[in-house]
């Protein structure tokens, strides 16, 4: 879910929630989102989202062996990736 709209609902249900006297954990029941959702968006209020894990580049492959997987692939096309990226 983008932030701004992660942090509106945040916004929404404090500000709903303090104003009429209704409790957060209902709001929460009533936008059918759970609890521990509805915390770690607050834990996270203000923040983007970024992604938690290495990216691949394209860089991290020469063209050489880039050309020479491609090859093998096309001299054995019914392996499998798995077995193609092991055998290579």
């Amino acid at each position: 879910m983008p932030h701004n709209i992660r942090d509106s609902i945040v916004d929404f249900v404090q500000y709903w929630s303090n104003r009429a006297g209704i409790k957060i954990y209902k709001f929460i029941r009533w936008l059918d989102i759970y609890a521990s959702k509805f915390y770690e968006w607050k834990r996270r209020y203000g923040m983007i989202n970024v992604h938690n894990s290495w990216i691949p580049r394209g860089f991290w492959l020469e063209e050489l062996e880039k050309l020479s997987i491609i090859e093998f692939y096309l001299q054995h096309p019914y392996e499998g990736y798995r077995r193609l990226t092991f055998i290579w």
